[in-house]
């Protein structure tokens, strides 16, 4: 089988490239799958997560303005370049299968390219941000663009919240997994630190984690915090400042993204996450791995979907600072806690395990075959 993936690059930290570096690699270790990808804004920068020898590449150098709106008359005109190079690819490599990954121009045009090979959208974000609401305009140009997704042979989103934002799609669940290993040793030693990690956006809050940090310090001087990403430089700017104001630059440590953030996660004994919206956080399912408790809010939909409320961390509502820095205060002074929720966290994360995810990409991708 032939499978054709579309995303813009795969050259920086985040969830979405390294959950499809993974899947790609999954494919191109079994019998029977020829594994394309089609990129258009790599250009010549290496891949953040290493990528099997046998995948076929092309990237198509489209480089939108990033600065600019998709909608802005210099990228409209980028997006009918990008439409016909993609077209013409297609024709050359006749896949019998196209998902597409990020959420980016091409994910409007695809299902109108050779038309009789089937399509699938992967849905990283969620429904509350990209989908459309009941009391949103039909005639809105989000409701249009939205419609589109309709086309599409399946829609496969994370969890099963996100369903109600597509109506009229042939949706599918499929969730994430990780491919940390559980090697954790028995009688590891864990630091007084609670971590963090993700791109550096404003979806990802993180400036809550730093006003929740100052709550907590105070009573537990002797731990840290570190948060690991990269992303947009005001942002970083912007937190770095931040955690000066409040006197915070020996607790609150901003670290750059790492390749190897699982030895980090081992080391460490909490895992912290205040985003906006999360449809399926990969990191979640990571720090699960390492045996680390999860203290969450319950932002749509992503944590609700993996953490399980007081067995294997917590979730707080959304942007309550005082009830998320209880939660994490409890957790910091209670080691026997601590050690029960690492026990359930390694038990509730099999459930999301590689082999078990990706026999469900292939069950759908042989049955798009089929019906083909």
């Amino acid at each position: 089988m032939r499978i054709l993936y579309c995303t813009n690059q795969l050259s920086t930290h985040g969830g979405i490239e390294r959950i499809l570096s993974q899947k790609i690699n999954y494919l191109l270790q079994q019998k029977h799958y020829d594994v394309f990808l089609t990129t258009f804004e790599q250009s010549n920068l290496p891949d953040v997560y290493p990528l099997d020898s046998k995948l076929f590449r092309f990237d198509l150098d489209i480089n939108y303005h990033s600065n600019q709106s998709y909608f802005h008359p210099k990228n409209l005109l980028k997006i009918v370049k990008h439409y016909f190079q993609m077209r013409r690819l297609i024709k050359k490599v006749q896949p019998d299968i196209i998902v597409s990954v990020s959420y980016t121009p091409e994910q409007f045009f695809l299902p109108f390219i050779e038309r009789r090979i089937p399509k699938v959208k992967e849905l990283h974000s969620s429904g509350v941000v990209v989908g459309i609401s009941r009391d949103e305009a039909k005639k809105s140009l989000k409701s249009k663009l939205t419609s589109i997704f309709k086309k599409y042979n399946a829609l496969v989103l994370l969890n099963k919240d996100e369903i109600p934002y597509f109506g009229g799609c042939n949706t599918i669940v499929i969730p994430n997994f990780t491919d940390f290993e559980s090697d954790l040793p028995e009688n590891v030693v864990r630091e007084k630190t609670v971590i963090a990690a993700g791109r550096i956006a404003p979806v990802k809050q993180f400036h809550e984690l730093v006003y929740i940090w100052k709550i907590v310090h105070e009573d537990f001087p002797d731990w840290k915090f570190k948060l690991y990403g990269d992303g947009d430089l005001k942002l970083i700017i912007e937190l770095q400042n931040l955690i000066k104001s409040l006197h915070l630059e020996s607790s609150f440590l901003l670290m750059p993204s790492i390749s190897n953030l699982q030895q980090e996660m081992q080391k460490a004994s909490l895992y912290a996450m205040t985003s906006a919206t999360e449809c399926f956080p990969m990191v979640l399912l990571e720090a699960q791995v390492c045996g680390l408790p999860i203290v969450s809010y319950d932002c749509p939909h992503g944590p609700r979907n993996i953490v399980s409320k007081g067995i294997n961390g917590y979730l707080v509502s959304l942007n309550d600072r005082i009830a998320f820095a209880n939660k994490l205060s409890e957790l910091m002074r209670d080691e026997v806690s601590r050690s029960h929720f690492e026990k359930k966290a390694k038990e509730h994360v099999v459930n999301f395990s590689k082999e078990k995810v990706m026999a469900e990409w292939i069950d759908l991708f042989t049955q798009l075959k089929i019906k083909n």
